[in-house]
């Protein structure tokens, strides 16, 4: 498999005076909100001015992205032990035989009858071909 080449980003790709796009401000309304639920004494620390630029995006989204990663995670609730019951021993049972030799052979029962009783519609009698059908014909002609 060939390795797939990627080019050097630009230079021009960062521009410290752009404004900044709706992805990058969207990013920095939910770093904002996270940041309203910070203590006072965190949000003295990280910038609070209106951010325009993508040099100011970016040094926001820096600081914000430190001091939540900097924050000791919580401890995972210890999980419940939960007691497995082992399996119930095999109750004790005959030996195991083939089917041929643990049951007698039985007697094939005579067919059921049909009963002669039912009568039949007239749609189903319509419907009967009253022409004996060939049993063998050709649809070739001789010659």
């Amino acid at each position: 498999m060939e390795p797939i080449v990627v080019p050097e980003t630009p230079r021009e790709a960062f521009n410290k005076h752009r404004r900044i796009s709706d992805l990058v401000r969207n990013q920095v309304e939910h770093f904002r909100h996270v940041e309203q639920k910070l203590p006072q004494d965190v949000r003295e620390k990280l910038p609070s001015h209106a951010i325009t630029t993508e040099d100011e995006a970016a040094r926001y989204i820096s600081a914000m992205t430190a001091h939540l990663l900097s924050r000791p995670r919580p401890k995972k609730a210890a999980k419940k032990a939960v007691a497995i019951k082992p399996p119930a021993p095999p109750l004790p049972s005959k030996p195991l035989a083939l089917a041929a030799a643990a049951a007698p052979a039985r007697k094939k029962s005579a067919a059921k009858k049909k009963s002669a009783s039912k009568k039949e519609t007239p749609g189903a009698k319509k419907s009967r071909s009253t022409r004996p059908k060939d049993k063998k014909t050709s649809t070739k002609r001789k010659k």
